[in-house]
């Protein structure tokens, strides 16, 4: 029976409640988080919770990104979800709370912020597509409007294009602004590697700055490879050498073709597979530091 965390109390999933004129339910006034959790430990905590904190801040819902706290609640809430010794997901929610329906504009009394955190088991099927690779099909929607740059609970246009992605039988779909240019997928981030140098979008393009993303450019730098954030031109992913996708909970995942056509070898490529191994070894240091900083 799956328990989450919900305003300071860990409850039965079923008995959890959140009130009908909760805003993030009428307005998608609110923020989220998904991180991922390898055998209890969550990786990136105090990045996630710094950026979860920097776009509260900016819509004036009062959030404390304490890590120490939010590690030892989310600890607590895998193991009580007997996930402590799996590879787990969480997703940390926060609304601004319950309101009076009827007006677009927040309440003038201090907002009341709802809190939930949820911990499912990972996706069994992430590892698989990891060494596999997936495919992607272009949405051409024009930028996706994220003027601040935050995670918000307004996911319906990621989630129609999805949609669409899975009746074409792809796996992720990749937002392609109006001058032609990649901005980014529904959840992830793009990188390109043509001669060992990596291209991403660069941040003014709309996107949303992804913690894994931040994490794969401090690794390819101490790599010795050459990061680029620039414009990426449709057809330049489709002539890259290799290509990948980044994302908390699918970490470093090969991106193989796109709208059908192959990109590079159209397999994992030597590249993505070095950045792979230097991810993993970066969750595994952070793991042991934690752990010793607690003995």
């Amino acid at each position: 029976m799956a328990v989450v965390y919900l305003n300071g109390r860990y409850v039965q999933a079923e008995r959890a409640k959140v009130s009908a004129f909760d805003r993030g339910f009428s307005y998608g006034d609110g923020l989220f988080e998904t991180i991922r959790a390898y055998a209890g430990w969550v990786f990136g905590l105090e990045r996630h919770l710094a950026r979860l904190k920097k776009g509260a801040d900016q819509i004036g819902i009062p959030f404390e990104g304490d890590v120490g706290k939010w590690r030892q609640v989310m600890g607590e809430l895998l193991r009580r979800n007997r996930l402590h010794g799996a590879d787990a997901s969480l997703r940390l929610t926060v609304t601004r709370g319950p309101d009076v329906l009827g007006s677009l504009l927040p309440p003038d009394a201090p907002p009341s912020p709802t809190l939930l955190l949820v911990a499912r088991p990972l996706d069994a099927g992430i590892a698989e597509r990891q060494q596999v690779g997936v495919g992607a099909v272009t949405v051409h929607w024009g930028s996706p409007f994220n003027p601040l740059q935050i995670k918000s609970l307004d996911y319906l246009y990621n989630m129609l294009a999805m949609t669409h992605a899975k009746r074409e039988g792809a796996q992720e779909a990749l937002f392609v602004g109006a001058d032609g240019c990649v901005i980014e997928g529904t959840t992830s981030n793009l990188f390109l590697i043509s001669q060992e140098i990596l291209t991403t979008p660069h941040e003014g393009s709309g996107l949303l700055p992804g913690i894994t993303r931040e994490v794969v450019i401090e690794l390819a730098k101490r790599e010795g490879l050459i990061v680029r954030e620039a414009p990426v031109p449709l057809d330049e992913a489709l002539s890259a050498d290799e290509a990948f996708l980044t994302g908390s909970l699918k970490e470093i995942t090969p991106l193989i073709s796109v709208d059908g056509g192959r990109i590079g070898t159209g397999s994992l490529g030597p590249v993505t597979r070095r950045l792979q191994k230097c991810y993993r070894a970066a969750v595994e240091e952070e793991r042991a530091r934690g752990i010793r900083g607690k003995s």
